[in-house]
């Protein structure tokens, strides 16, 4: 279950509005519901806010977070470098 921490650190990186940018990436991984289909926003909120329990999913949630963060990271050392030059 995704903990009041990791749900602050979601909002904080992805955004509030971040289940545009969590079901493309489901879909590149593959993860489907117990029907053979997309997870709805509804059900990635539900998951993302603890009403639900789905292992796979806050999994893959956790990890576009941290690939997120390390973008950003990568990002902002390119513009440093751009900036002194």
């Amino acid at each position: 279950m995704i903990s009041k921490k990791e749900k602050r650190l979601l909002i904080e990186i992805l955004g509030c509005q971040y289940t545009p940018k969590v079901m493309p990436y489901l879909q590149k991984l593959g993860i489907k519901n117990e029907k053979g289909k997309s997870f709805s926003v509804d059900s990635i909120r539900m998951i993302a806010n603890g009403f639900r329990e789905n292992e796979k999913v806050e999994l893959a949630i956790m990890q576009l977070v941290n690939k997120t963060i390390k973008a950003k990271k990568a990002m902002a050392l390119k513009r440093k470098k751009l900036s002194k030059k």
